[in-house]
């Protein structure tokens, strides 16, 4: 049976980040700390692969606990449901990547206020693609923030947050799979709090402008990546936006380039350059103490880089200056120019389309890569 001095709650969310957040509030329940009174989700989309709809992560979840997760299109004068939101005797609604905007009539219901999760260190990286511009900015951390939900986009004040590190070679669904966890935990400790003091989240926030994030420098909004941004051009782009937009976008599509009349997804790959050059050294490790943002390459063992460029194909003195060329095909990698000297993409992983994901070697044999072939 529920508390009588339990929080009734409601949880919207939509996705994995939301999932992990929803698990770690109802296991607040078993503490008398909260009444889970209902669930909200986005509908079921039509999965073209599956041939069939699919729920989200959250509406498999709360099946799990019993739970028929209520699915509206849209919540903007719906009625229906803000009647029914009002019946629940509401002290907190919870919102994690839930995907629709509650209006103000919704946020005003819970007696102590609507918490929110956001997976960036606000005021840094508002928006819809926080985890991907982190990556994409190259920073050195980001983290996650509980804010009080108002009817901006991401602007409510901050009630805690929680900073996390990026690794250099951080892919997206590590970092996401962090952020999860990390934000899941804080926004639980945040409702403890809630059940102990009972009181309004505003009364404890703070506002944006007063975080402790002071560097004007990066405080980015983030867009919805479009797919044309997913696109590199080895004759164009710096070699760090290359291995970062990698990194950032393989679970979104994947980045991808054009080899002959093919588009070539890259799901993995490593940005390598030649330590003897010192210009390319020394502007891959220009690193600012008092900014997120850093430049970084890696530097490999001398004896790699070597075996690298004098394998087989024999290439040493005639490494080409034009990008986007491919010098080693073979089973030692396969690797490709860039717009700097002595900085190279190692391809790893790829999907051609139309394929499976395979390794390099795969894609040498199955497309029969040469040595001088151009990635554009």
């Amino acid at each position: 049976m529920p508390s009588p001095n339990s929080l009734n709650i409601v949880f919207m969310g939509t996705p994995e980040i939301a999932s992990e957040s929803l698990s770690r509030i109802a296991e607040l329940e078993k503490l008398n700390i909260i009444t889970l009174k209902s669930v909200y989700t986005k509908p079921p989309v039509w999965n073209n692969k599956k041939k069939e709809f699919t729920s989200s992560p959250v509406d498999a979840l709360a099946r799990s606990y019993g739970i028929k997760a209520r699915t509206p299109k849209t919540l903007k004068a719906n009625t229906e449901e803000i009647n029914f939101l009002k019946s629940l005797d509401l002290d907190i609604i919870i919102v994690v990547a839930f995907g629709l905007i509650l209006p103000v009539e919704i946020l005003n219901i819970p007696k102590y206020g609507v918490l929110n999760l956001h997976p960036s260190l606000l005021p840094d990286l508002r928006g819809p693609s926080p985890i991907q511009y982190a990556i994409l900015k190259r920073m050195k951390f980001s983290g996650v923030s509980i804010m009080a939900l108002d009817a901006g986009v991401d602007t409510g004040p901050i009630v805690a947050q929680q900073r996390t590190d990026i690794d250099k070679n951080e892919y997206f669904s590590t970092l996401y799979e962090r952020m999860s966890l990390t934000g899941a935990l804080l926004l639980a400790e945040v409702v403890k709090s809630l059940f102990k003091f009972r009181t309004n989240i505003y009364k404890y926030a703070y506002r944006q402008d007063n975080s402790y994030l002071d560097y004007s420098s990066s405080f980015y909004l983030t867009e919805l990546i479009k797919p044309d941004e997913m696109k590199v051009d080895f004759f164009v782009d710096d070699p760090l936006d290359i291995y970062a937009k990698i990194r950032a976008f393989t679970e979104s599509g994947g980045t991808f380039f054009a080899f002959g009349n093919k588009k070539i997804k890259i799901i993995e790959a490593k940005l390598i350059a030649d330590k003897n050059n010192k210009e390319i050294k020394e502007e891959c490790l220009n690193v600012q103490e008092e900014s997120s943002v850093f430049s970084y390459c890696d530097y490999p063992d001398d004896s790699d880089l070597t075996s690298y460029l004098s394998h087989e194909g024999a290439i040493q003195d005639i490494i080409p200056d034009k990008p986007g060329t491919i010098i080693i095909a073979n089973k030692s990698g396969l690797l490709v120019t860039t717009v700097k000297k002595g900085v190279y993409i190692q391809l790893l992983k790829l999907k051609p389309e139309g394929k499976n994901i395979m390794s390099y070697i795969d894609f040498i044999n199955g497309f029969r890569i040469k040595q001088g072939a151009e990635c554009r």
